[in-house]
């Protein structure tokens, strides 16, 4: 008997960890060799945006561009105009979203990611 309740425990126990796990989303940034990658874990809520999420975990810098955010310096790490930007993923896809507007669910795994800009069109000369 003591055996069965140890073991109807243990699954609880078990189970609940499972389901803590999945009220959580991971933060994953990835400087591009600048310095060590790190890896979080923060509690989901309603509306927890990209950019919440990576603002719990480090110090950003953002830009804002008419009604957009842009994510420009991650904890020191900073953006070079057609060189290296800061991008982000969830669950290694893209969204199609600003991070300031798109919202994670519990479980998603959020990457930041510093690597080639693809995005700035260089300054012409005039």
């Amino acid at each position: 008997m003591k055996q069965k309740l140890a073991s109807l425990f243990l699954a609880s126990v078990f189970a609940l960890g499972i389901q803590a796990q999945q009220r959580k989303v991971t933060v994953e940034i990835d400087y591009g060799g600048k310095k060590s990658n790190e890896t979080h874990q923060i509690d989901w809520f309603e509306g927890l945006t990209a950019m919440t999420a990576l603002q719990y975990c480090a110090t950003i810098e953002s830009y804002p561009v008419k009604e957009y955010i842009f994510v420009t310096t991650i904890n020191g790490i900073k953006t070079e105009r057609t060189v290296m930007a800061w991008y982000y993923t969830v669950n290694g896809e893209s969204t199609g979203k600003l991070a300031f507007r798109y919202n994670v669910k519990p479980g998603d795994t959020v990457q930041w990611i510093y690597k080639t800009d693809v995005c700035s069109k260089p300054d012409t000369e005039k």
